[in-house]
């Protein structure tokens, strides 16, 4: 047999996770099979395990694909910006947005959220994902902080528990565009939810 061309391992490799993205939203983590995933790709399991070892390496590949918003920007030094609660709007309603702009990145955090379960096989990625969500969580405390030091907020806020209600309140919004299908989950209401909280949190010049 031959060995198949760069480019063409590539393609295939894109189009069985095209296909393990689909059976996974369709079906859930658990009741997905490489068999299932075959049959919806038109390829056979030996092609799959050309390109991953296991079910759990294809998962991971999957998540791969799709970076979160809050990462980017964090790359970008968001630190740096002079208004720190403008940045961490920023970055929530970019993460929020994307749900709607990018179809994969609607698919994948739709599994990774309701379709999938967080012990077994899976226990190492949830890990993984924890603990990015806990750098994350430490970063927006920097920024909570720097905002209370520039009398941005309130002089009392406590920068821990900010970013810990901040990640919970966007979480929330999260499952409700994967969940809804309504006016209430829609860009520009989640948009304005958003805002709302913001406005909360910031202090105003009298």
């Amino acid at each position: 047999m031959a060995r198949p061309c760069k480019a063409d391992s590539e393609q295939t490799r894109d189009k069985i996770l095209d296909a393990a993205e689909l059976m996974f939203l369709e079906h859930g983590y658990g009741k997905t099979s490489l068999e299932m995933i075959a049959r919806a790709g038109g390829f056979t399991r030996g092609a799959i395990y050309w390109h991953f070892a296991d079910k759990v390496s294809l998962f991971n590949a999957m998540l791969q694909r799709v970076k979160l918003p809050m990462e980017r920007m964090f790359e970008q030094k968001i630190e740096q910006q002079t208004d720190p609660l403008a940045a961490l709007y920023d970055m929530c309603h970019a993460s929020l947005m994307q749900l709607y702009e990018d179809a994969r990145h609607y698919r994948v955090h739709a599994i990774l959220l309701t379709r999938c379960e967080q012990v077994g096989d899976l226990a190492d990625l949830h890990q993984h994902d924890l603990d990015l969500h806990n750098r994350i969580r430490l970063r927006c405390e920097a920024l909570f902080a720097k905002a209370r030091d520039m009398g941005l907020v309130a002089a009392e806020l406590d920068e821990k528990r900010a970013a810990f209600a901040l990640k919970a309140y966007v979480m929330g919004l999260y499952l409700s565009v994967l969940r809804e299908q309504s006016e209430q989950a829609s860009a520009p209401m989640i948009t304005l939810l958003l805002s709302d909280y913001f406005a909360q949190l910031r202090c105003h010049p009298r």
